[in-house]
């Protein structure tokens, strides 16, 4: 069976715990209808004396149940449990902002942390760089969906029609000489977005300044919100850009895998 971790090595494993968190695994995704001790034993290999005691313990502690007029077993309730507790505990406003201090530092540019609200993007929290000149957009500023690189990350997963809800069949309001004004040319532009997992804002809302952005996405896959990095257009060139695309994707992967996200099993 495939060890359950790339990333972590035990340093002192317990065998007896290893092979119980096997049985759960086998049990979990292959066990609807619930498997029997043999059964284990074949997908496992690790004896049914073994496998016996850790579900005699595994029940003890309300685990795994016995099948009704069944020798099967399955696992309870209890995971359901314990699986809905943890969202609540891994939110936006628990995300590590060491992370997004670490992009600031390298770039020297704005990061920001943003969120929808209704037909905007809301700016939650803003790390600036010591060093260098930025532009003065505090926490809590709205900005629109279809005119910022956050907003239209965010934008980028909504049908068709969740975007004529938002914004009707009026032209989109134009910030800038840059705006998309017309909801075609949004809807373009977000099959792009869609399709290369970032957007980049060219001076569309803020004369003078541009960013690329990037969602963070939860345990159901969601996209909940999105981090860019802002700066100056004349310091905030194609290259730079694309050298903090390379950061800023493996920053929004960890704040994403925090809040559950599993890009393995969202591929699968």
């Amino acid at each position: 069976m495939d060890k359950l971790s790339t990333v972590h090595k035990p340093k002192y494993p317990v065998q007896t715990l290893e092979k119980a968190l096997e049985i759960i695994e086998v049990m979990y995704k292959e066990g609807v209808g619930g498997l029997g001790i043999s059964e284990l034993d074949n997908k496992l290999g690790i004896g049914k004396s073994t496998i016996h005691r850790i579900l005699d313990t595994l029940m003890a502690y309300n685990y795994v149940e016995k099948c009704a007029e069944s020798t099967k077993y399955r696992l309870s309730w209890k995971f359901f449990e314990i699986g809905n507790l943890i969202p609540q505990q891994r939110n936006l406003s628990n995300l590590n902002m060491e992370d997004l201090q670490e992009l600031c530092n390298k770039y020297e540019e704005t990061v920001n942390l943003g969120v929808r609200v209704d037909d905007s993007v809301v700016i939650i929290s803003r790390i600036d760089p010591k060093s260098t000149l930025v532009a003065n957009v505090p926490i809590g500023t709205r900005e629109p969906l279809h005119a910022t690189g956050m907003g239209k990350v965010i934008l980028s997963e909504l049908s068709k029609e969740e975007l004529i809800r938002i914004f009707g069949d009026s032209p989109l309001k134009s910030c800038t000489p840059n705006t998309i004004s017309s909801l075609d040319d949004l809807m373009i532009q977000l099959d792009k977005i869609r399709e290369q997992g970032y957007s980049i804002d060219d001076e569309e809302f803020y004369p003078g300044l541009s960013c690329i952005a990037m969602p963070i996405r939860n345990y159901k896959r969601e996209i909940v919100a999105a981090v860019s990095v802002s700066g100056p257009s004349m310091r905030l060139n194609f290259t730079k850009i694309m050298n903090i695309k390379k950061d800023l994707e493996k920053t929004c992967n960890i704040l994403s895998n925090y809040l559950g996200y599993n890009e393995n099993a969202a591929n699968e």
